[in-house]
């Protein structure tokens, strides 16, 4: 940020138990003032009537930075950015569409980014190429009504490799949620309505909706041909929690483990495919 909005929150009063960090406020007020100048703009050249301006996150908020420091909160939510928690997936989303999206209203429809794609197709009175399958389904019916609902029953992740996080995968069910971890198989029930915060595993509680979900979780890997992970004959338990640095290519401080790992060759319990994480 710029050494004048450095300054400008420096001298704010930090909130107490919130990782209050002046130069991040600083550059969300860049962020949030470079908003508003491409609205201007789009009005100022009287394009604001036909242009739909969409802000939107690929993932969740980041958490803690390399090096284990604190960066913000994502509070209620679970997790951070690389993982299959709230925390990591659910994002913000505003659209701006003068005279067509209502203006100041939300929609509870669980949409996704790969939902944009056939919006914008709709939007272009476009069609897809031939031999193209549409992951997402268009979000135009909740834009133009927000109380309107989407047509799909489940949202699918797959997240094959560490990062922030184990390998895993999720599926999303109304407010149901569940999540594999492919290390040991463990699964994770939650309902969102009642556990934003992800805090209590409903698994054990309701066993034929778990294996209900876990059922679909599969069939849908199997018939995108999602790879999964391997065990690596390599795997040692004594040395999981080292970090290594791109840079330097060595042994370093893992993230917030407050400790040097000491080891010389870095080993996962399981071997990360060659793909990376996809949403769908």
């Amino acid at each position: 940020t710029t050494p004048e909005r450095l300054k400008k929150f420096q001298a704010k009063t930090p909130m107490p138990n919130y990782p209050s960090r002046p130069e991040y406020a600083g550059l969300l007020e860049e962020l949030d003032e470079s908003v508003g100048t491409i609205a201007a703009t789009v009005d100022r050249l009287g394009l604001g009537a036909n242009t739909m301006i969409v802000f939107v996150s690929d993932n969740g908020g980041l958490h803690r930075e390399q090096g284990g420091t604190i960066t913000t909160s994502n509070a209620p939510l679970r997790a951070e950015k690389g993982t299959l928690y709230e925390g990591g997936i659910r994002v913000p989303c505003i659209v701006r569409w003068p005279g067509v999206a209502v203006a100041g209203a939300t929609s509870a429809a669980i949409g996704a980014t790969v939902d944009f794609y056939p919006a914008f197709l709709e939007l272009a009175q476009a069609a897809a190429p031939a031999a193209q399958v549409l992951d997402g389904v268009s979000l135009l019916p909740v834009l133009r009504q927000p109380a309107a609902a989407l047509a799909r029953e489940s949202l699918f992740w797959h997240l094959p490799h560490y990062h922030h996080s184990t390998p895993a995968g999720a599926l999303r069910q109304g407010d149901w949620k569940l999540l594999e971890f492919f290390e040991d198989g463990a699964l994770e029930l939650y309902r969102l309505s009642d556990d934003l915060g992800e805090s209590t595993n409903l698994a054990a509680r309701f066993p034929e909706r778990t294996q209900a979900m876990h059922a679909a979780l599969k069939a849908w890997r199997k018939e995108v041909q999602a790879q999964i992970p391997q065990q690596n004959p390599a795997y040692d338990p004594a040395r999981a929690d080292e970090f290594w640095s791109r840079k330097t290519v060595t042994v370093t401080r893992a993230p917030g483990s407050g400790r040097d790992a000491d080891a010389a060759t870095a080993t996962a319990a399981i071997a990360p495919t060659s793909t990376g994480a996809t949403s769908h």
